[in-house]
């Protein structure tokens, strides 16, 4: 597949402010359809349709496709596309984003998508109480690294790298290499019992309130559904004071990633009787 060519016939030329960078290897798309285990049954969201190269292989598999493109000018080229295929042309942050932090389901199930660099962020926040089958991207290969070592992100899930693909196979050519990887959700922390990982998401979810209230807080309500026990304050103050727990920390609001790993660390280490 010669995108500059099909680039060059419809007038179109690559947007650095708008992260575009096609990829020209159909044998890495299909490598990420495939990675998806699409059937019949899903629905798939895609972020960045650009030509539809991604887009046509989705809709050959899943029952249906919505994919958002904040380009018009690829509306020629996305046209043709197959019947199952909803395209919109508007920035996918309206769609995708959440409703408020708590656990809850999209239209799509399934996610397949070459993620313009600057959406990443956002999107990953998305998926934090999103639930999903599926979600494969296509990310630059430094991003792995910073969801791996960001407090949130690693409050809900991990990267795994499924292969590496050189920049070379872009048009045109990025500045570093990227990587498909799976997003792999932790499981639910109040059916595991992983108070360390509950509290690191109660915070995530009161990020307005001081780390000392969302974690008096998340420990009464850890112990309510998990132990069937009631806690009162004082109660859930004494745990918070026996962790152990940088006292600094719990003057904050949640931000940083130092302190979601403290209160990830210290409380790893309780299991609530």
């Amino acid at each position: 597949m010669n995108v500059k060519t099909i680039l060059a016939e419809n007038n179109i030329k690559p947007d650095a402010a708008k992260d575009q960078f096609f990829l020209e290897d159909e044998d890495t798309l299909r490598k990420m359809v495939d990675l998806a285990e699409i059937d019949k049954k899903d629905t798939m969201f895609e972020i960045g349709a650009g030509i539809g190269n991604l887009t046509k292989l989705l809709a050959e598999k899943a029952g249906r496709v919505i994919a958002y493109e904040v380009d018009e000018r690829f509306a020629p080229l996305l046209s043709g596309l197959p019947g199952n295929v909803e395209v919109h042309f508007e920035n996918a942050w309206g769609y995708a984003q959440l409703h408020g932090k708590y656990y809850h389901k999209k239209e799509y199930n399934k996610v397949v998508s070459n993620l313009p660099y600057s959406f990443v962020e956002q999107f990953l926040h998305n998926l934090t109480f999103l639930e999903y089958d599926k979600v494969i991207l296509l990310v630059p290969l430094k991003i792995v690294e910073k969801i791996k070592n960001s407090g949130v992100f690693s409050s809900f899930f991990i990267p795994e790298i499924k292969f590496i693909v050189e920049k070379e196979k872009f048009f045109p050519v990025p500045k570093t290499n990227s990587a498909v990887i799976e997003i792999v959700k932790l499981p639910k922390p109040l059916e595991t019992k992983n108070l360390g990982i509950f509290l690191r998401q109660y915070m995530y979810q009161h990020e307005g309130q001081k780390v000392k209230n969302s974690l008096m807080e998340g420990i009464i309500k850890f112990m309510r559904v998990v132990n069937k026990k009631e806690l009162t304050k004082n109660e859930a103050r004494k745990i918070i004071s026996e962790s152990g727990i940088n006292t600094e920390f719990l003057e904050q609001t949640p931000g940083t990633d130092d302190l979601y790993c403290e209160v990830g660390d210290k409380f790893n280490k309780i299991i609530p009787k």
